[in-house]
């Protein structure tokens, strides 16, 4: 994964991602075809189970993070988003994903929201493949704005937790290894849910225990990315964007989901460093185009030991 780029908090012209025109447009669109049109073509979870198998991109990054405790140094997480369950996604061929996946041997699982497209049903469909995610140091979830469209978020909430994946809807726990710890928080969707960064930041700072433990925030929509930065966290892991999902040659992102033109990559604003990930699924149609489905593994590592 490249070096991050300086982010500002520069808003797109004409751009509102809860009520502006072309987001309620294409909502309402995605919706539509997801679940009114696609799932009567036979055979439609086909084409994206070919993707996954041969363009699932792995993308890898040591993360120098300020504070970070020795013994916390070289801490793998396994940044899973935007899987999207629904009628484009088999059970089985997420199984498939996910044991490749395991290969990676990460310390901590974090699925970034998104987990489906607007039914409870389709993460039910697939409980037995996110069931078997499982990481040393723990599987940890946040909701997205699909998982909204469901209108029972709680439900999928407990039926995730059922599954093994501890859910963090504003709130913190402690990463521990060695007697050593960094701080995880998340935060419920940015644009569809109920987000208090400052409830999770204060219990973030009550796990740090009066030290400057580095805070590592799981959030859905990138955009939280400058106030999570006044608030002094270190690493803000996002999806939300798809990286755009269909991408042409030389041109921008057609689709845009970032009100600040985070779209996908690697990013800093005011020391802290954001990390955008393309997602593993797709919504709309099933087909990523120029912009292949990516998973990200990142080391924390302690400022000294990256050269």
């Amino acid at each position: 994964m490249e070096a991050p780029h300086p982010a500002r908090p520069r808003r797109r012209r004409l751009f509102d991602p809860v009520h502006g025109w072309f987001r309620r447009l294409e909502r309402s669109a995605n919706l539509f075809l997801s679940y009114r049109l696609l799932p009567r073509v036979p055979f439609i979870d086909r084409p994206y189970a070919w993707q996954l198998d041969h363009d699932l991109t792995v993308s890898d990054a040591d993360i120098p993070l300020a504070g970070l405790p020795p013994a916390m140094d070289g801490l793998r997480l396994l940044l899973i988003t935007d899987i999207h369950t629904g009628p484009f996604l088999s059970q089985r061929a997420l199984q498939r994903t996910f044991r490749r996946l395991s290969e990676l041997r990460p310390d901590v699982i974090l699925l970034g929201g998104d987990h489906t497209t607007s039914h409870v049903a389709d993460f039910l469909s697939c409980r037995d493949a996110f069931a078997s995610l499982q990481a040393p140091l723990g599987v940890y979830g946040v909701l997205g704005n699909h998982d909204h469209y469901t209108e029972d978020p709680p439900r999928l909430e407990r039926v995730m937790e059922e599954a093994g994946i501890r859910m963090l809807q504003n709130c913190a726990v402690p990463l521990e290894r060695d007697g050593s710890r960094v701080i995880l928080a998340g935060i419920d969707d940015l644009n569809a849910g109920r987000p208090d960064l400052d409830a999770a930041l204060a219990q973030a700072e009550e796990l740090r225990q009066g030290t400057d433990v580095p805070i590592v925030l799981l959030s859905h929509n990138p955009d939280i990315l400058f106030q999570a930065a006044r608030r002094g966290v270190a690493l803000v892991l996002s999806g939300h964007t798809h990286g755009g999902q269909i991408r042409l040659p030389g041109l921008p992102v057609l689709v845009r989901m970032s009100r600040y033109h985070l779209d996908q990559g690697r990013y800093t604003a005011q020391g802290t460093e954001l990390v955008v990930s393309r997602g593993l699924g797709a919504s709309g149609i099933p087909l990523r185009l120029g912009c292949s489905p990516e998973v990200g593994l990142f080391r924390l590592r302690c400022p000294s030991d990256i050269h």
